[in-house]
């Protein structure tokens, strides 16, 4: 586990010291672990955020990240960046924001939007302590302190600023999935060591079968004796495009992902297991889907009313942002951690609220803007549902005809994309 971070260095108001407490920490790895995450930072700097000499790099983390981080801030400083810092602790941050009125915390997000504004580049490594934190804050608060930060982070979303993100393995994220730490790092690593060229290759085949669909359904759990529990969505994809992703912004990929025409979303969704989002901790989700609207008789069986906060958050947040089908084969079982789960091969997510806005993915023009802006929401969700036959089956129909069953797709040359199951 990372060394308490200094509280005086969180928020990346004092450069040089976080630099120098970033360069001084001691990992406490097993021994066969360091060698994995030094290629780990290898791949985000080189193939992920592509690094450039003297490019302006933000390097934005939590402090359990610090063994990654260690190894991403010496590579960066190697292809002759300048780099930044900005560390969060999410336990400052609610100490801190409880203690302010809703309409002053805007201002507690300066130094932040600062180093963002000046940033090329951008490279987050996420690895909260206790991601239910936020939940502390009051209702006001939180709103605040959510749009204070989808504001500062807009720059990602809008496609303006190069940017990477993993959520690197926590205790926390072990605990939930009842495995040590040490064997939760391996399941980990294994998501990371992928084909990523292969992947790729495969990928841009699906998304041009993806582009000249016209409707998409997804299925899973169709067989449950009870029908609460089954999953049937259907919606039209028409004039939108699907973004081939591998390791270009999230670490590790992969995914293909675009956006519904948002007001064509039908049917029903049940998300098994547990799901954290703005500090509200969820258990076994039903979405009840209208004409794209998340409607009122939609609940979650364990903490629900943080999730009727979620759906209360903005306009847009009773609304989908994205569709995606998760490609990774190595991951072949539902985690909690929400990077790891949305990847699962085999699987689909949906995001609910706001949809990204950039018209543009690695040189490529797109189309994933729906309307649904982040002007709407501050909220992201991504909420995925294994189609694997150990969770109840699926399939993916794409215009009247199925291209994935069971988790894995029919057209062989997608062979690379279905989990090792």
């Amino acid at each position: 586990m990372a060394e308490k971070a200094p509280r005086h260095l969180v928020g990346g108001h004092n450069q040089s010291e976080t630099a120098r407490f970033i360069s001084s920490f001691k990992p406490e790895l097993p021994s066969s672990f360091p060698a994995s995450v030094e290629r780990i930072a290898t791949s985000m700097v080189e193939s992920a955020a592509k690094v450039k000499p003297g490019q302006k790099v933000l390097l934005w983390f939590d402090p359990n990240g610090l063994e990654l981080v260690q190894a991403i801030n010496k590579k960066c400083l190697e292809k002759g960046a300048e780099v930044s810092y900005f560390m969060r602790d999410l336990d400052v941050d609610v100490e801190e924001v409880g203690q302010l009125k809703s309409n002053e915390v805007v201002g507690y997000f300066s130094q932040q939007k600062k180093l963002m504004e000046e940033a090329e580049n951008v490279i987050i490594v996420r690895a909260p302590e206790n991601p239910e934190a936020l939940a502390q804050l009051s209702k006001a608060n939180l709103k605040a302190y959510e749009d204070a930060y989808e504001d500062v982070h807009k720059r990602r979303s809008d496609g303006t600023v190069e940017w990477s993100l993993v959520y690197w393995p926590t205790r926390y994220e072990a605990d939930k999935e009842k495995v040590s730490y040490d064997d939760y790092f391996r399941m980990f690593i294994e998501a990371c060591d992928q084909p990523w060229d292969e992947i790729k290759a495969a990928q841009e085949i699906l998304v041009n079968q993806l582009d000249q669909g016209k409707t998409l359904e997804l299925f899973a759990n169709e067989k449950d004796e009870d029908p609460e529990r089954r999953t049937h969505v259907s919606m039209s994809i028409e004039n939108m495009t699907f973004c081939n992703s591998t390791v270009d912004r999230n670490y590790p990929g992969s995914e293909v992902f675009s956006a519904p025409v948002m007001e064509s979303v039908n049917g029903q969704i049940f998300a098994e297991g547990e799901y954290v989002e703005s500090g509200h901790l969820m258990k076994n989700i039903h979405f009840k889907i209208k004409d794209g609207r998340i409607m009122e008789d939609s609940y979650a069986e364990e903490g629900n009313e943080g999730f009727q906060d979620i759906l209360r958050s903005g306009e847009g947040a009773r609304y989908f942002g994205e569709v995606a089908l998760g490609t990774n084969p190595g991951l072949t079982k539902r985690f909690f951690n929400a990077l790891l789960n949305e990847k699962v091969g085999g699987s689909f997510h949906m995001a609910i609220g706001h949809c990204y806005e950039f018209d543009e993915y690695n040189g490529k023009k797109v189309k994933v803007n729906n309307g649904n802006t982040l002007k709407r929401t501050p909220i992201h969700w991504d909420v995925t549902i294994p189609m694997h036959s150990q969770y109840g089956g699926g399939k993916v129909v794409l215009g009247g005809e199925t291209i994935q069953e069971n988790g894995k797709f029919i057209d062989q040359r997608l062979s690379v994309l279905n989990p090792k199951i």
